[in-house]
This record gives structure tokens, sequence and C-alpha cells, in this order.
């Protein structure tokens, strides 16, 4: 680990107060997402509206705290600050998935991913030690982060725009804090732009398998 336990428990608590900030604001803005009901029965390119977007997102959110909790359980986490991490960060994952159930109404499924989990799993299933695994982490962060960043380029209401906008920002700094820990580069942690290439892509990773 490139850093102390004690700067990462640091920068684990810098994020959970900014996921704390965010979700206090997620009521309203799926409040108003159901209230723009056209918005949410629009099938735009790849029949996705914002409904569907939501759906997407709550699988995505669910795989990553299916991915923390085996790595959990993998054995391979000997570190207590990045074990408590990876606990914190499926937490916040576990509420981002409720809150875009919550906006995707009739449509949730309430399941992870099923083939992003497939995908991850192998990953940990050939990782050989911790930081193997904070690697994969990393990388699912940054794919949660470039995802929505496509979501916002799709969304048409305001209240799904604004929900992911909040969520967004706090899947960027799971990568950070990560990134930190692997002892990235800096340009490797913090990008000049968020861009879409390692966005998890909805035609290839459909909410059901």
């Amino acid at each position: 680990m490139h850093i102390s336990s004690r700067q990462l428990q640091r920068l684990v608590a810098d994020v959970d107060q900014q996921h704390r900030a965010s979700m206090a604001s997620l009521p309203k803005e799926i409040r108003e997402l159901h209230s723009v009901t056209r918005s949410l029965r629009s099938p735009r390119a790849g029949g996705l509206d914002d409904g569907a977007i939501a759906a997407f997102a709550e699988s995505v959110e669910l795989a990553a705290v299916a991915a923390y909790t085996a790595a959990a359980k993998s054995g391979l986490v000997t570190t207590k600050a990045v074990l408590d991490a990876a606990t914190a960060f499926a937490g916040h994952h576990q509420e981002h998935a409720a809150a875009f159930g919550a906006a995707a109404g009739a449509g949730a499924t309430k399941k992870a991913n099923p083939k992003l989990l497939d995908a991850v799993g192998a990953q940990l299933a050939a990782a050989k030690d911790e930081m193997g695994v904070l690697e994969i982490a990393f990388g699912l962060e940054n794919a949660a982060a470039a995802t929505y960043l496509f979501a916002l380029g799709a969304l048409t209401s305001k209240g799904a725009l604004q929900l992911t906008a909040s969520i967004l920002p706090v899947e960027a700094q799971h990568a950070v804090v990560l990134g930190t820990v692997l002892g990235k580069k800096a340009t490797d942690i913090f990008p000049s732009f968020e861009t879409q290439t390692n966005a998890v892509d909805p035609s290839k990773f459909p909410v059901a398998a």
C-alpha cells in the first residue's frame, strides 16, 4: 500500500462525507423524475428512456456491491484499512442502487448486472493479492463514473440528470482513493476530463441476461 492506513482512513472519511451530502438531495430528485412521466416513457436510441437508464444504473451499482463483498471474502484483502474502505464503498453503492431503483420504479430489478458481475468475478478469481484486488476495484469505479457520464448525455428529465450528477462524483472519488492507495500517477488518478471510454455499454451488458 502506497499510503498509510491513517491516510487511507482520512480519504475514506472525506468520500463518505461527499456521499452523505449527495444522498441528502436524492429523494427530491427522484420525486421530480417521477413527476415527468413523459420523459420516462419516451424511448430514445437503443430503446433506453430515463427509467430504463435508471434500472441499468441500479444493476451496475448492485454489481459493484457484489464485487466488493466478494473481494472482502476472498482472503486477499489483508489490510484492515483497505477492508474498511471496501466495506464503506460497498455501502455507498448499495445506497446508490436503492436511489436508482427508486427512480426506475416498476422497471427496477433489484439484481446485479449479470454480465458485469461475471466479468468482474472472473477478474477477482484471477487476482493474486490485495493490490490486484484494488486494481480491479479501481477499474470498476472508473467504469461506473464513465457510465454515468454517458447517462448524462442520454437523460432528459431534470430529476434523472440531477440524480446521476449527484452520484457520478462519488464514484470518481472512490477511484481517486483507490488510485492513491495503488500509487498511480496523478495523471491516471486525475484525468483532465472524465470520458466515456470505459463506460459499461447497456447493449453489451443488458439488465436481463
